[in-house]
């Protein structure tokens, strides 16, 4: 059996998350969301790190006004350049299309990622270890390499695989939470 490459198996699964229903996505993202919830490591975090979804990814904006609502720092990532900026967004804070019509802060204080308690990480397919395959373009795998905290992937359960084709620079998130499961280390509960 010829084993995908990276570059197909994201073009694969993206059109797999693209063909969910507007209810299964929001039914899905739902149990994700309350996946997050129960975490002691989301619970204990001080600045948490999120992202605004995009192409069908689980909807996980519902966490944006219940970590406001407990005096955490909410932050969201800027495309910059090559890299991610990561901004501390208030209640008020305006969010625009940014690169890749990614809903982004347009302004707001920088936060440095070795600040950063807790990190919700978005990917196209991850493994049961935590290696990710995102877009392509790295923004995430060089972000990971600083990161403070707990990182944790974010995806629907059938875009979790037992291995993925790994790369040097790839770099894996601490647990993968899926509206079934939830994978550290290649343990699931």
């Amino acid at each position: 059996m010829k084993l995908l490459t990276k570059k197909e198996l994201r073009k694969e699964y993206i059109e797999k998350r693209e063909r969910l229903s507007q209810e299964e996505r929001e039914l899905l993202s739902s149990k994700i969301v309350s996946r997050i919830l129960s975490l002691p490591s989301f619970e204990k975090a001080k600045s948490v790190l999120l992202f605004c979804p995009h192409r069908g990814e689980p909807d996980i904006t519902p966490l944006f006004s219940w970590v406001l609502k407990e005096g955490k720092a909410l932050v969201l990532p800027k495309v910059e350049g090559e890299d991610l900026k990561l901004i501390r967004v208030k209640q008020d804070t305006n969010l625009s299309p940014g690169a890749f019509c990614i809903l982004e802060p347009r302004d707001g204080e920088e936060i440095s990622p070795e600040a950063i308690d807790f990190s919700l990480v978005p990917g196209v397919l991850f493994d049961k270890v935590g290696y990710r395959i995102g877009y392509g373009k790295g923004y995430y795998d060089r972000l990971l390499t600083k990161l403070g905290g707990i990182k944790v992937g974010v995806c629907y359960q059938f875009q979790v695989v037992e291995e993925l084709p790994r790369d040097s620079w790839d770099k894996p998130v601490d647990l993968v939470v899926t509206e079934e499961k939830i994978y550290e280390g290649g343990n699931e509960r």
